[in-house]
């Protein structure tokens, strides 16, 4: 058995099973006692968790993935660190991985690859935005809901664990099927990395293979680096080609080549999926060598070479006399020519008029690139069939600018806007009206739309890490104290907006804070003739907890009738008042159910009993009689064939006149129930049923009773109601 089933950690996580096996850590299921919730613990293996620098690192960022609230990351609860054990508890996911999604299915359709992908790549665009890179994607990682919902986990891990690459190799093995070429190669990666791993993970999803593979892992890394993929299309001829070249685009070689952010990617596939049969161009497009020019410098080398290549003519001279020795000139060996020994002047220094020259030819050209470059970027009028006017694209959709203006090719950067919707192009670099080469990459920034958030969970957060995680997601934070009996002081009970909210960026999010429970006391209200809400918002505001009981009443139907400790009463705190409210049954349309019926002025023979006597009803009840007594005869319809509660009640006050009778339908069914009532004059009562199978209760007949006579005759009949309370 399992060493950690039944421990249970921080006083709170009980662990009950293991869940999974991985190469850092063990994965458990678990239940958190004191939110009674079902968890998932990960528990870092021995190794790890004795390594002081992979711990640090793992706190610090486990608490800072923690924050992370997106519907499609799997949220982390809470880390600590208990019995030399290193653990994460995280959301618990009843689902399967999108690994064993791919397996069960071998190629998924590509509208599951583009629904699956998109969730995945919003849950990195959130993570990349915060500056977080996941370096572990792949289908493994990706856990897949029964409703189609994706969840992304283990970040956090992956963000640090080249921290220890000496003792992790053996460890990701089982990840270098997805990994990027320079992460493969121990470069520095970005959120680049994590773009290219979803692309294998979609060229998987729709062939059923992955792009490389090989015997070892390093095998596998090279080819990452060094081949080319299989176009998805020879394996699966039904993909669309666009869909293939959103795919090939993610996992280009060159960082630089690929979707520079997630939302440029989701922004493509939701092109895509507008239309199928749209095209990107990204490998259509003939491949431009750049045009080898002799560069200026280059140039000069070579004339300075030739030039001291060529040795000058020296006029040769008589010898002179030789001068006295203090005043010979001493001249470096290099300025006199060696192929005439007999001359012994010294030889002119060629170098200072060279540079002279170089400089002076430099300017002139610099000059002349400088004009000529800036008389092109001011140039509206063209001057050859090569030249393009640069059209105004400020205000198109990026992708209809694309479509409309072919001659060019722009490449996008996004960044949010309030004032432009997302897609749309905000600023291009070259203006309008100027001259452009016909094929020219023209820079032009995209508006990603509002930047929203979405509000963190930090329900059972101290305030002071509630407030760190609002804050870090560009939200204003209003501080509100509430006393609370489950909720320790300090920590936070509830926010508004609530947890999984979306915001735009700036809004204030309430948090309420517990001050810890009160013993003060409290005024009940008057709840009578209000609401439900209106009588559940006066509860709460007074520091009571409401309880609410439908009972059938002929007021309108949500229409509080009674409450349970009369208004004005002082209670302690968070004492529970039951308010009872009006169903709305007893009407008068319920006089028109099918086969009702109703009999008036029907007079039925009773039995006086004098006063003092003793009677004795069907149900065996014996009772003393104080006044005149009428046995009545309650009609029972043939519809009641199962157990039923009986009680007859005063209609002029609701008061009960019997106990609970307990009736077995079959045996009164179509007959009739009789019950000693005891009264003066006259009295109309009414007699309720109730199942106690499903817990309905109904009026179904009325009767006027005279004690004085000894008569009683039905003023109203509902035999449909044992049909309602039983269903």
């Amino acid at each position: 058995m399992d060493k950690f089933i039944g421990l249970k950690l921080d006083g709170r996580y009980q662990i009950t099973e293991l869940i999974g096996v991985g190469g850092m850590s063990d994965v458990y299921k678990g239940i958190d006692i004191m939110e009674n919730r079902t968890v998932a613990v990960k528990i870092l293996k021995k190794e790890f968790s004795e390594n002081e620098e992979f711990v640090r690192y793992f706190r610090n960022e486990s608490r800072a993935i923690a924050v992370l609230s997106h519907p499609n990351i799997v949220k982390i609860f809470d880390v600590g660190y208990e019995h030399d054990l290193q653990y994460i508890v995280m959301e618990y996911i009843n689902g399967i991985t999108l690994k064993e999604c791919i397996e069960q299915k071998g190629m998924l359709q590509w509208r599951e690859c583009v629904h699956y992908t998109i969730q995945i790549l919003r849950a990195l665009q959130l993570a990349h935005d915060r500056g977080i890179i996941h370096r572990d994607i792949k289908p493994q990682n990706v856990m897949l809901l029964a409703d189609g919902t994706i969840k992304v986990m283990d970040f956090g891990i992956a963000c640090f664990s080249r921290q220890n690459a000496g003792t992790n190799t053996e460890r990701t093995m089982g990840s270098v099927h997805y990994v990027s070429p320079e992460q493969a190669r121990g470069e520095r990666t970005d959120e680049r990395g994590d773009i290219y791993s979803v692309g294998v993970m979609m060229y998987e999803m729709l062939t059923g293979r992955k792009p490389f593979d090989g015997e070892t892992p390093v095998a596998v890394a090279l080819k990452h680096m060094n081949e080319e993929p299989v176009r998805p299309s020879e394996y699966n001829s039904n993909i669309y080609k666009g869909l293939e070249e959103i795919v090939l685009h993610a996992m280009e070689k060159d960082p630089t080549k690929r979707y520079q952010s997630a939302s440029g990617m989701i922004r493509d596939i939701e092109a895509f999926k507008a239309d199928q049969s749209i095209t990107f161009g990204y490998f259509d497009e003939p491949i431009k060598k750049p045009e080898q020019q002799s560069g200026l410098l280059d140039g000069l080398k070579t004339s300075v070479a030739k030039k001291r290549s060529t040795k000058p003519k020296v006029k040769k001279e008589k010898p002179k006399p030789e001068p006295e020795p203090e005043e010979i000139e001493e001249y470096p060996e290099e300025d006199y020519d060696d192929d005439d020994d007999e001359d012994e002047r010294p030889r002119h220094n060629y170098i200072l008029p060279i540079l002279s020259a170089m400089t002076v030819t430099v300017i002139i050209v610099a000059t002349l690139f400088m004009a000529n470059v800036i008389m092109g970027a001011f140039q509206t009028t063209a001057s050859s069939s090569n030249d393009y006017t640069m059209p105004d694209l400020v205000g198109l959709n990026y992708y209809e600018a694309r479509s409309l203006y072919t001659e060019i090719q722009l490449v996008a950067s996004e960044e949010y806007s309030s004032e432009y919707e997302a897609g749309i192009i905000m600023e291009q670099e070259k203006a309008e009206g100027r001259i452009v080469k016909v094929g020219d990459a023209i820079k032009v920034t995209v508006s990603k739309g509002t930047r929203t958030v979405t509000i963190p969970d930090v329900v059972n957060y101290h305030y002071s890490s509630a407030y760190a995680a609002l804050t870090g997601e560009s939200l204003t934070v209003q501080r509100v104290e509430i006393e609370s009996d489950d909720i320790s002081s300090g920590y936070v009970v509830k926010t508004d907006p609530v947890a999984y909210s979306t915001v735009e960026e700036g809004t204030t999010v309430k948090v309420y804070v517990s001050i810890g429970p009160s013993t003060e006391d409290t005024t009940v209200p008057s709840l009578i003739g209000k609401t439900v809400s209106e009588a559940q918002s006066l509860l709460e505001d007074n520091y009571l907890v409401p309880k609410t009981q439908y009972v059938e009443s002929s007021e309108e139907a949500g229409t509080v009738i009674d409450q349970s400790i009369e208004a004005g009463e002082t209670v302690t705190r968070n004492t529970t008042v039951t308010i009872y409210v009006s169903d709305g049954t007893v009407t008068e349309e319920e006089v028109d159910l099918e086969d009702d019926t109703t009999e008036e002025e029907t007079t039925y023979p009773g039995i006086i009993i004098d006063g003092g006597s003793t009677s004795t009803d069907d149900t065996g009840t014996e009772s003393t009689v104080t006044g005149n007594t009428v046995i009545l005869n309650i009609d029972i319809p043939s519809k009641a064939t199962n157990t039923y509660y009986v009680t007859v009640y005063n209609s002029e006050n609701g008061e009960a006149l019997t106990g609970t009778i307990t009736m077995n339908g079959a045996e009164y069914a179509g007959g009739t129930l009789s019950v000693a009532l005891t009264g003066e004059g006259s009295m109309t009562v009414y007699i309720m049923a109730k199942s106690p199978r499903t817990g309905l209760q109904m009026t179904f007949a009325e009767y006027e009773i005279d004690f004085t006579t000894g008569t009683f005759y039905r003023t109203n009949y509902w035999s449909s109601a044992f049909t309602i309370i039983d269903s």
